[in-house]
């Protein structure tokens, strides 16, 4: 891939994650374009959409207090699939937790340059030069069906490109302010554990506000140059 061509595909991911994550909780996370409309397109995996996000994707999380057994010191997944079936997990379970959400950009910067390299470079020092990082954060607001509280939260993040395709291949999750509440993580490995290795289905999880508050009801079962805003 060319220079040239790298920088279109990272410029073009930058651009779409600006102005698609905002509405993150009305259209889920946008992750391709189509190639003959323009379209954009949330959580598709469909053939013919030029994709932000690499197949091999690797999201992680490392909480600030290590959780308890089966839970790993750092929560992790790779590959796609399980990243959009991650996001759909936190949209639909705080949409169900919490009403009048809300998701406002705090910053939005990118970091990194590049070299201008000849196309017959060796792809090992194509790598040493194309260096691209995006750190975004974000405060989400939303109010507690159950209690009516406001809950709110801080997240910061961190998307670096593939230097090779352009497209995201790592996000990292640097901190949530405040921490998720144990009942979250417990949610989590109740809906998606199987999948991500967590040990089998922990029993039926409560309906708790994020903080901890009270049990409720039964939880929802459902299937991360420089601007700054």
């Amino acid at each position: 891939m060319s220079d040239h061509e790298w920088d279109l595909r990272t410029g073009r991911a930058i651009d779409i994650i600006h102005q698609t994550l905002p509405d993150f909780f009305k259209t889920g996370l946008v992750t391709s374009i189509d190639e003959a409309t323009g379209q954009l397109n949330s959580s598709s995996v469909l053939l013919g959409m030029q994709h932000i996000y690499s197949p091999k994707i690797r999201l992680s999380y490392t909480p600030p207090v290590q959780l308890p057994s089966p839970f790993p010191q750092t929560l992790h997944i790779e590959g796609l699939p399980l990243y959009l079936a991650s996001s759909a997990f936190v949209r639909h379970t705080l949409s169900a937790l919490y009403s009048d959400l809300q998701l406002t950009l705090q910053k939005f910067s990118v970091d990194g340059s590049r070299a201008s390299l000849s196309d017959a470079e060796p792809s090992s020092q194509v790598e040493k030069s194309r260096d691209k990082r995006l750190t975004v954060l974000f405060r989400v607001n939303g109010i507690a069906r159950v209690s009516g509280s406001e809950g709110v939260w801080d997240v910061h993040s961190t998307y670096t490109f593939s230097p090779l395709s352009g497209l995201i291949h790592i996000h990292s999750i640097n901190s949530i302010e405040p921490s998720p509440h144990l009942a979250v993580y417990d949610t989590l490995r109740s809906n998606l554990g199987g999948m991500f290795g967590w040990g089998g289905k922990a029993g039926p999880a409560a309906c708790r506000d994020i903080d901890g508050g009270s049990e409720k009801r039964p939880a929802l079962d459902t299937s991360s140059s420089s601007r700054s805003i």
